[in-house]
C-alpha cells in the first residue's frame, strides 16, 4: 500500500517536472518565432500556435527521445487542464476590463455584425455538409453533423480575437471594440446552444443520465448564476469599504476572490456545462470603482497574456496531427472548409457592415478577425467525436481548419490595417466636426489631489442628459514627477514585493494616489460615470510625451491640463511648480488632439457642485459662459460647451464679440497685416474663418438656441480696450468660462492685448481671464484646436507588435 503511494506520488512529480519543462520550452519557442513574425506584423497568438504545432505530433513529438523526456503522454490532461484554466482567466479578466456602457451602446451594431457573418456560414455550411459528411467518412446522423458544422462555421473565438486586436493596436478604436463585442456575442450565443444542443445529444446516446437529469442540471446552472451575480456586487464593495483608503485590495483578499471565481468555475464544469460564459459574466458583474478591480486587473494582466494565454493556444496547435491530414482527400476537405468558412463570415460581415455604413476595409478587417476559431470549436468537436457523429479523421480534418483559420485572420488582418494605417490610425478630427452624438474621450491629467475636484466635475458636466445621446469615456492621468530619489527606489525594487501589501505609501505618487484613487472611486459610485485611472511617472521634461502618448492610447478627442498657477484662500492667483508650466507648453505643441488648459477655481458653490446638484435635484444651475471672438480654437470651445449645455443642471450662455462699425474693422485688420507685408494672406485667411465661424454658429443656433437650450448675446466693441471693459463687466457672473486660445488671426477687437500677456500659452483672452485682476470666482477653461497641418510622419511602429 505504501510504495503504491510512493508511485503515485513520483509519477504525480514527474507529471509536475514535464509540465514545467513544456511551458518553458513553449513560452522560450513562442518568443523566438514571435522575434521574426513580428517583422511581418503578425500577433503573438500565430507565434503561440505555431510553437505549439512544433511541439506537437505534427513535428517533435515523433523524435522518440524528445517523446519520453519531455512529451509523455501523461500529459496531454496537465495541458488540457492548464488550457481550461486560462480561457478561465481570461474570460475574467475580458469581464473586468470591458466597457459595459460601451457594450450596451453598440449592441445593435455588434448584434448585425456578429449575425451578419454567421447567417452566410451556416448557409453554406448546410448545403455543403453532405459533400463534406461523406469526405470525411462522418457515420452519424446527417442532420447532427450538418448542425454541428454550421456552428463550427459560425463561431468566433472572443480570447483570440481580444488578443489579436490589442496587438493591431486596435482594442480603443471603434472597430476594435465593435469586433470584440461582436465575437462577445457571438461566443455566448454559441454556448447557449451548446448547452441546449448538449442536453438532447446527452438523453439520446447516454444511458447513464436522462434528458431530465440533464435539464436539472442545467436549470442548477443557471440558478448558481443567478445567486453569484446577486452576492458578487455586495461582497466586492464590502471589500473596497475594508479598503477604502489603499490604493489596492490585499494579496489575501485576490486570492479569496480567484478561490471564489474558479469555484464556480469548476462547479459549472461538473454540472457538464462551459465555464467560460460564467468566468465572463463574473467579471462583468464587479463594481469599476474601488480598488477590488483595480487590482484584480493589475495583478492578473501580465500572467494572463504572457503565460497562461500562450499555453492556452499552444495547446490548440500541440493537440494537431497535420500528417493524417497529409491525405489527398482529407487535404481537400481541409481546404474546401476553410475556403467556404472564410467566404462565408467575411462576405457576411462585409454585407453587415455595409448595410451599418462602415467603410469596406474596416469590414475586411472585422471580417478575417472574426474568422477566428478557438476553444468553443474544440469543445464542439470534441462533443461530436464523444457522441459518435463523428471519428478520429473527421476530428483531426476539423482541428487542422480550426488552426488554418486562425493563421489566415491573423496575416489578413495585419496586411489590411498595414494598409489601411492612415485610415485606422487615431488622428483626432477635432470636436467641431464630430457629430453630436459621437462619443468624446476625455483624457484629464492631474498633478495632485487639488486639481481633481474641478477636474471630475467638468467630466460630469461633460456627460449630459442622456448617455446613449451624448457617450463618454473618461480618464484620469496622474503625472508623477520623477525624483532622483524615486528613481533609485524604482530600480533597487524592480520586482513587486510584499511592502505593497503594509505600506500604501511607498507606491508611487503616495499619499498623493490614495487621495486621488479615493476620490474617483466615490465619483464612480455616486454619478454611475466609470473614470479610468492611469498613473504616468517622468521628469518635467519628457512628461509631455506620456501625456501625448497616453491621449493616443485612449484615442482622446480632448486632453484637459492644469494651469499651474492655484488660487490661494484670499482669491490670488499664485505660481506654483515651473516645470508644471513646461509640460503644458510641450502638450500644447505635441498633442495629438485637442487641448484644453483647466484654471481652477472651483465649480458653483463646491468643487463637485455639478456632481452633486445633480445627484440631489437641487435647483441650483452652474453659470457657464463661452465667449467667441471668431477662428478655430473659438468654435472647439464652442463645441465642447454644446455638450455642457446639455446637463440639466448648466445654464449656458454664449457670448459673441463683433465690432461696433464693420468698415472700420476691415480697414484695421489691412492695417495690422500691412505692417508684416501680409496683406492678401490675411484678409484671404481671414475671409475663410469668418465664413466659418458663420456656418458653425448657424449650426448650432439652430439647435441649441433656437430650441431654448442655450442663450445668446452679442457685444459689439471697438478694440481692445472696449472688450477688456466688455469682459471686466461680466466679472463673478459665471462659474466657468470657456474660450478659445487664438488662432483669430488678426483681429481689432484683440489689438493690443497681448502687449501685457503673463501666460502666452493661454492666449490673450484667457490670460486676462486667469489673472487675479479680473475675478476671484469662475474657472476658466482655455481650448486649443488640433491643427492637422502640423502633424508629423506617421509613426513607423504601428504595426510592430
Amino acid at each position: 500500500m505504501a510504495c503504491n503511494e510512493g508511485g503515485n506520488i513520483m509519477k504525480d512529480m514527474s507529471g509536475f517536472i514535464h509540465i514545467i519543462l513544456q511551458m518553458a520550452l513553449l513560452l522560450t519557442i513562442s518568443k523566438i518565432l514571435h522575434f521574426f513574425l513580428r517583422r511581418i506584423g503578425q500577433p503573438s497568438a500565430i507565434s503561440q500556435m505555431l510553437a505549439g504545432l512544433l511541439m506537437g505530433p505534427s513535428c517533435l513529438i515523433r523524435l522518440p527521445l524528445y517523446r519520453h523526456y519531455i512529451m509523455p503522454n501523461i500529459n496531454e490532461d496537465y495541458l488540457l487542464s492548464l488550457a481550461t484554466l486560462g480561457r478561465m482567466c481570461f474570460m475574467f479578466l475580458i469581464g473586468l476590463e470591458i466597457d459595459l456602457p460601451y457594450m450596451l451602446r453598440s449592441s445593435r451594431r455588434a448584434a448585425i455584425i456578429a449575425y451578419g457573418g454567421t447567417l452566410p456560414c451556416s448557409l453554406l455550411a448546410a448545403c455543403f455538409s453532405p459533400v463534406i459528411y461523406y469526405l470525411t467518412n462522418a457515420h452519424g446522423s446527417r442532420l447532427t453533423f450538418a448542425l454541428t458544422l454550421m456552428l463550427i462555421f459560425s463561431n468566433t473565438a472572443s480570447p483570440i480575437l481580444v488578443r489579436m486586436s490589442t496587438e493591431l493596436k486596435l482594442t480603443t478604436s471603434e472597430i476594435g471594440r465593435i469586433a470584440i463585442s461582436a465575437a462577445l456575442i457571438n461566443d455566448m450565443s454559441c454556448l447557449t446552444i451548446i448547452a441546449i444542443t448538449s442536453t438532447g445529444a446527452t438523453a439520446t446516446n447516454s444511458t447513464s443520465m436522462g434528458f431530465s437529469d440533464r435539464a436539472t442540471l442545467g436549470f442548477t446552472a443557471l440558478a448558481l448564476m443567478a445567486f453569484v451575480t446577486l452576492v458578487t456586487r455586495p461582497f466586492v464593495r464590502w471589500i473596497n469599504h475594508r479598503n477604502r483608503h489603499r490604493h489596492s485590495i490585499r494579496n489575501t483578499e485576490v486570492v479569496v476572490i480567484l478561490i471564489f471565481v474558479f469555484g464556480v468555475s469548476v462547479i459549472t464544469e461538473m454540472l457538464s456545462y462551459n465555464s467560460m460564459m460564467s468566468c465572463f459574466i463574473l467579471g462583468l458583474m464587479f463594481p469599476r470603482e474601488g480598488g477590488t478591480q483595480r487590482t484584480l486587473v493589475r495583478k492578473l494582466s501580465y500572467p494572463v497574456n504572457h503565460v497562461i494565454l500562450p499555453v492556452y493556444f499552444g495547446f490548440i496547435g500541440m493537440s494537431t496531427d497535420l500528417f493524417v491530414v497529409f491525405h489527398a482527400r482529407l487535404f481537400w476537405t481541409v481546404v474546401i472548409i476553410v475556403c467556404l468558412n472564410t467566404f462565408g463570415k467575411v462576405l457576411g460581415t462585409i454585407l453587415a457592415t455595409q448595410y451599418l455604413q462602415f467603410p469596406l476595409h474596416e469590414g475586411l478587417v472585422l471580417g478575417f478577425l472574426l474568422n477566428v476559431k478557438g476553444h468553443i470549436d474544440m469543445i464542439i468537436i470534441t462533443m461530436a467525436r464523444k457522441n459518435n457523429i463523428w471519428g478520429q479523421e473527421a476530428f483531426m480534418v476539423f482541428l487542422t481548419t480550426i488552426m488554418v483559420n486562425t493563421f489566415i485572420a491573423g496575416p489578413s488582418s495585419a496586411f489590411i490595417v498595414r494598409r489601411e494605417r492612415r485610415a485606422l490610425k487615431y488622428m483626432s478630427m477635432g470636436l467641431e466636426f464630430q457629430k453630436p452624438e459621437s462619443e468624446v474621450r476625455i483624457l484629464a491629467c492631474v498633478h495632485g489631489p487639488r486639481e481633481l475636484p474641478t477636474m471630475v466635475g467638468l467630466i460630469e458636466a461633460s456627460r449630459g442628459t442622456d448617455p446613449t445621446k451624448t457617450p463618454l469615456a473618461a480618464y484620469v492621468m496622474h503625472l508623477v514627477r520623477l525624483t532622483q530619489k524615486m528613481a533609485t527606489t524604482m530600480l533597487y525594487h524592480q520586482q513587486e514585493d510584499h511592502r505593497m501589501d503594509d505600506n500604501d505609501e511607498d507606491e508611487l505618487g503616495g499619499d498623493d494616489a490614495r487621495q486621488i484613487n479615493t476620490a474617483i472611486d466615490a465619483f464612480t459610485m455616486e454619478n454611475g460615470i466609470t473614470v479610468r485611472q492611469v498613473t504616468a511617472v517622468s521628469a518635467f521634461s519628457n512628461m509631455h510625451e506620456d501625456v501625448c502618448n497616453g491621449a493616443e492610447d485612449v484615442r482622446a478627442s480632448i486632453i484637459i491640463l492644469p494651469f499651474h498657477k492655484h488660487q490661494r484662500v484670499d482669491g490670488k492667483m499664485v505660481s506654483g511648480r515651473d516645470g508644471v508650466r513646461l509640460v503644458n507648453g510641450k502638450v500644447l505643441r505635441h498633442a495629438p488632439c485637442t487641448v484644453g488648459i483647466l484654471v481652477d477655481r472651483g465649480l458653483g458653490t463646491g468643487p463637485t457642485a455639478v456632481a452633486s446638484s445633480s445627484q440631489a435635484g437641487a435647483a441650483h444651475h452652474n453659470l457657464v459662459a463661452t465667449l467667441f471672438f471668431g477662428g478655430p480654437d473659438d468654435r472647439e470651445a464652442l463645441a465642447f460647451a454644446s455638450r455642457i449645455a446639455m446637463h440639466p443642471n448648466i445654464s449656458l450662455t454664449v457670448v459673441r464679440f463683433l465690432p461696433m462699425r464693420r468698415g472700420e474693422y476691415e480697414a484695421g485688420i489691412e492695417m495690422e497685416a500691412s505692417k508684416d507685408n501680409e496683406v492678401l494672406i490675411a484678409i484671404n485667411n481671414h475671409e475663410k474663418e469668418a465664413q466659418a465661424d458663420e456656418e458653425f454658429l448657424s449650426r448650432f443656433y439652430d439647435r441649441h438656441v433656437a430650441t431654448g437650450m442655450v442663450s445668446y448675446v452679442e457685444k459689439f466693441v471697438e478694440n481692445g480696450a472696449d472688450t477688456v471693459t466688455a469682459l471686466s463687466a461680466m466679472e463673478g457672473m459665471y462659474t466657468l468660462y470657456l474660450v478659445g486660445k487664438g488662432g483669430r488671426g488678426i483681429s481689432p477687437l484683440t489689438m493690443g492685448m497681448s502687449e501685457w500677456e503673463d501666460c502666452p500659452e493661454l492666449g490673450s483672452i484667457g490670460d486676462l481671464l486667469a489673472s487675479s485682476d479680473f475675478t476671484t470666482t469662475g474657472s476658466v477653461l482655455v481650448i486649443q484646436q488640433h491643427n492637422k497641418t502640423n502633424e508629423g510622419d506617421l509613426d513607423e511602429d504601428f504595426l510592430m507588435l
